[in-house]
């Protein structure tokens, strides 16, 4: 594996100001982005190497992507941390023995950023696939203090199970303003392509109307969104299932499984989402 970051060091880091500052930051933990590699020595890492160019390059565009995002409206913090890779998740048990290892350099990495960087404010914690697996068990360790100051938790493609609600910190939204809240939702095309792994969740609302019912909504001009209740996923009618399937991922992701959408198609909706919810925040409505 390779040598861990240095959170001191700027490089480690993807940082942002906010295009208008509403007083709170958004801390953010990357996706997927990199493949097994092959070491100097021949070996094979199931780890991204954070000073490698190349896996950085493979990073940005997810960076950018949620800063456009989530940074629109809060200073933008991402760190490199050493995730597993993409080959890791083909099996759970894998991904599950390989996990804890990323995750020590996220719980490093928030610890400089609310010493070091923080400075009090209140913030918000979001993650997507991987990194949504990530800010689940950071969101669940914080402590008393952080926890008053914790604005929302994005958990964008991934599951809330029974047992992460039994944590305090862990509290499913219910709306567009709520605070000390969890955000969690998995897009399908209908409930069969859903990859239980990462989208047998307890909770989902949805991004476009923030209902937790099944009351559609529209994204596109033609796009509709709903909850089924039962399965607690995003229904997608009028996407061109083909268009967004990835035979190359095919293991992971079925046909009519929109994991790859999940920030992408609900954008609009999520940057003022950010806004919304740090104005909720600052008037005091918890």
């Amino acid at each position: 594996m390779a040598a861990a970051p240095d959170y001191a060091d700027t490089s480690m880091w993807y940082i942002a100001g906010a295009g208008t500052d509403t007083g709170a930051d958004v801390f953010y933990i990357l996706p997927t982005c990199v493949r097994d590699w092959t070491d100097s020595s021949g070996r094979t890492s199931h780890f991204a190497d954070v000073r490698n160019p190349g896996h950085i390059a493979a990073l940005m565009p997810s960076n950018i992507l949620a800063d456009s995002i989530f940074g629109e409206f809060a200073d933008f913090y991402s760190p490199y941390y050493r995730q597993i890779t993409l080959d890791s998740w083909e099996s759970e048990e894998t991904a599950e023995s390989r996990f804890p290892y990323a995750m020590k350099d996220v719980f490093r990495a928030f610890e400089y950023y609310m010493e070091h960087w923080n400075r009090g404010r209140p913030f918000f914690i979001a993650g997507f696939s991987q990194g949504a697996k990530c800010a689940l068990e950071l969101l669940k360790s914080l402590d008393a203090e952080e926890r008053e100051r914790l604005i929302a938790a994005y958990v964008v493609g991934y599951k809330v199970t029974e047992d992460d609600l039994r944590n305090v910190n862990v509290r499913p939204a219910e709306g567009a303003a709520d605070c000390g809240v969890t955000v969690c939702y998995n897009s399908v095309e209908s409930p069969e392509c859903a990859s239980p792994g990462i989208a047998a969740s307890e909770i989902c609302i949805n991004p476009l109307n923030w209902s937790c019912g099944p009351e559609p909504a529209v994204v596109r001009d033609t796009v509709e969104i709903s909850v089924d209740t039962a399965a607690n996923v995003l229904v997608v009618k009028g996407l061109d299932s083909d268009r967004y399937y990835h035979p190359s991922l095919a293991e992971l992701f079925v046909k009519g499984n929109y994991h790859l959408l999940e920030l992408e198609l609900y954008a609009d909706a999520l940057r003022e989402n950010v806004r919304v919810r740090a104005e909720s925040f600052f008037a005091g409505k918890r």
